[in-house]
């Protein structure tokens, strides 16, 4: 059966091991903006808090079906996994998140400590991409590096066979899976994608948005803005409506929600 499912899909399945507390509003909307860059149905979401509803991601991502969840951890799945000793006793009574999953040499982690970038060519390697503890709180270290609390650490305690970079910086997950999906799923390397890093995102008065790269000497438009300044994140840039300036690729009602959340320090709580 896993293997039937895995030839049934046109890519890799995205796991997110979901390591917060319930669902937080930043959360949502980074989980929505993952159902609109891949099919809901090759999103898995682990660990994934009781009473809440996933059909309510991909609804709102305008998809057709819900993301694949299960409250267990990769760490609990992994002996039920093909090839593993606690297989044949689980596989009769395989839920559809469980029976997604590939063999644990077919899985990849993304790991900033990862020796090997992330490449096109490993779409042939991989069938599942595994994120998880990427975003956390960035500390600057000085001389333009940050350093993070590693919240992937526990992931990388499983002793994953396939381990990739995305780059030196930080990245939201949800821009972490649009990067792998760019690269695996568009043949894009990472040096042909276009990134913003620490960008300055803001609104201004009279309601125009604006995101400027940090160091950037122009002045936003619109009047006096509010920003709140994403230092030691990196995101995919895009051009703004109109083929205006680069801007960053962010969850819709993700500015909104920054500017709104501007003096209770929402970084610290990630």
């Amino acid at each position: 059966m896993p293997a039937a499912m895995r030839r049934s899909r046109t890519g890799p399945l995205y796991v997110v091991e979901h390591m917060e507390e319930g669902l937080g509003e930043w959360c949502r909307l980074e989980y929505i903006h993952m159902c609109e860059i891949v099919p809901p149905e090759r999103l898995l979401f682990l660990r994934w808090p009781e009473g809440v509803e996933p059909a309510g991601l991909s609804t709102a991502a305008g998809s057709s079906g819900p993301p694949l969840v299960t409250p267990q951890g990769l760490q609990e799945l992994r002996s039920m996994l093909p090839g593993e000793p606690g297989y044949e006793a689980a596989a009769s009574s395989a839920t559809p998140p469980l029976r997604a999953l590939p063999s644990w040499d077919r899985i990849c982690l993304l790991d900033m400590d990862a020796e090997d970038a992330l490449e096109p060519h490993d779409v042939t390697k991989f069938d599942a991409l595994v994120f998880g503890g990427i975003l956390g709180n960035v500390h600057e270290l000085g001389e333009g590096k940050y350093g993070s609390d590693d919240r992937t650490a526990e992931l990388r305690d499983l002793n994953f066979v396939h381990r990739r970079h995305l780059g030196p910086m930080q990245m939201t997950t949800d821009t972490a899976v649009l990067v792998c999906h760019m690269v695996l799923e568009e043949a894009r390397c990472l040096a042909e994608i276009p990134f913003l890093d620490s960008p300055e995102i803001g609104e201004s008065v009279a309601g125009e948005s604006a995101a400027r790269d940090q160091g950037s000497q122009e002045e936003a438009q619109g009047g006096e803005t509010a920003e709140v300044c994403m230092e030691g994140f990196r995101y995919v840039a895009r051009r703004s409506a109109g083929g205006g300036d680069w801007e960053p690729a962010l969850p819709k009602g993700m500015r909104e929600l920054l500017i709104r959340d501007l003096d209770n320090d929402i970084l610290g709580q990630l």
